[in-house]
């Protein structure tokens, strides 16, 4: 067996420093992200607005996403990403800042709009500046280290949120700018005078093809990704609910649900990547989407806090496995032309699913039942694998 399957990890030569550099980079932006986790509790207690007032500000930032994910990949097209990168952290945090100040509903609306514009844009950009700024056979190792250091933020970004909702919900808002703020100096030093790679096209992802309009297999990729996030997303909109419903646990449980994931992502992604190398992406997406079906199908079937574990662990491994594949799959036919539009357009398509999941989640709940609910996400994941299968043709 080569060293390169020897374990533990060497993970300073087995990541590029650039890897090291976007994960630090998305680890101080998750922990700006508290404001996200404690906008609905500030907007309801803080200041005393109606469920549905909450909720339509709320679909105001979902809606804000989608056009940022499409904007930011077209804009990208024009302007050097590093530096489009660093001006949308600058003004996002300002943003926050007035999100913190501003207690008018209309102003509100508006300010949590543009935030998620800015948002929806930097997640676009931050994919392109992994495929600027590491090599081909990084990227994948890159995503992973990524989504280890978004998990490790985001909880870390939920304890201090906690404590500081409990003072003064703005310092959530201030704490937040400060942390966008660091980013941006992170950033702007990491990148100054770096030069980005040439995009070389890759033989096993380019398809002749520069328009991703016409290009099948990304086309292909797009509905897959769409089934997999209407599929995963009900997890966090509607699992509480359902857990509180049919398991009778309580919040405090639940929360250790979400606590259990982010932990495996943490401990598992970079290992279980490593060894998945050897897989071809089809595979690894195939088993990812099986994984997924299995762990949120069996949560009708069964009952307890055991049960309810080894669930969230299974469609953990799902999420490891077929989360940093689509975004290295995207990457791959990027490199054919265009590659702005491949971004957005990936980026987009995953935040309508976040922003459909919740109301067609929430519709079967109520028509038919929260089992329906998994049993759909289950069959979605299911169904998203002949699509796959057509993407990853040869």
């Amino acid at each position: 067996m080569t060293d390169r399957y020897i374990y533990p990890i060497r993970l300073s030569g087995y990541f590029c420093p650039m890897a090291w550099v976007l994960a630090a980079l998305i680890f101080i932006s998750r922990l700006s992200a508290m404001v996200k986790l404690f906008m609905a509790l500030y907007l309801r207690q803080a200041l005393a607005l109606p469920i549905e007032t909450v909720g339509w500000l709320l679909s105001g930032y979902g809606a804000g996403l989608l056009i940022g994910s499409m904007g930011g990949g077209l804009l990208s097209e024009h302007f050097p990403t590093a530096r489009l990168t660093a001006a949308l952290f600058f003004v996002s945090a300002w943003i926050l800042v007035l999100l913190g100040l501003v207690t008018d509903v209309l102003l509100l609306a508006g300010l949590l709009l543009f935030s998620g514009v800015l948002d929806g844009a930097i997640r676009t950009l931050h994919q392109r500046l992994i495929m600027e700024y590491c090599e081909v056979a990084q990227r994948t190792r890159s995503q992973s280290l990524n989504r280890v250091a978004s998990n490790l933020g985001m909880a870390v970004a939920g304890v201090v949120g906690g404590v500081l909702a409990q003072t003064d919900f703005r310092w959530v808002f201030f704490l937040s700018a400060a942390m966008s703020l660091l980013a941006l100096v992170w950033f702007v030093r990491a990148t100054h005078q770096r030069d980005i790679l040439r995009q070389d096209e890759d033989s096993e992802g380019a398809s002749g093809s520069c328009v991703p309009y016409r290009d099948k297999p990304f086309l292909w990729l797009l509905g897959a990704s769409v089934l997999l996030g209407l599929a995963f997303e009900p997890v966090y909109s509607m699992l509480g609910n359902y857990l509180l419903d049919y398991y009778r646990l309580g919040a405090e449980v639940i929360g250790w649900q979400f606590a259990l994931n982010a932990v495996l992502v943490v401990v598992l992604q970079i290992p279980i990547s490593h060894w998945s190398e050897r897989w071809s992406a089809r595979w690894r997406l195939l088993a990812g989407s099986i994984l997924l079906a299995c762990g949120l199908g069996m949560l009708p079937l069964g009952a307890g806090v055991f049960y309810l574990c080894l669930s969230t662990a299974i469609w953990t491994l799902g999420e490891i496995l077929f989360m940093p594949t689509l975004n290295v799959m995207v990457m791959k036919r990027a490199q054919a032309g265009k590659s702005g539009h491949y971004f957005g357009l990936f980026s987009m398509c995953w935040s309508a699913s976040v922003l459909l999941s919740p109301t067609l989640g929430g519709q079967l709940y109520g028509h038919f039942g929260g089992h329906s609910v998994w049993l759909g996400c289950a069959a979605l994941a299911i169904l998203s694998m002949p699509l796959v299968c057509q993407a990853t043709r040869r």
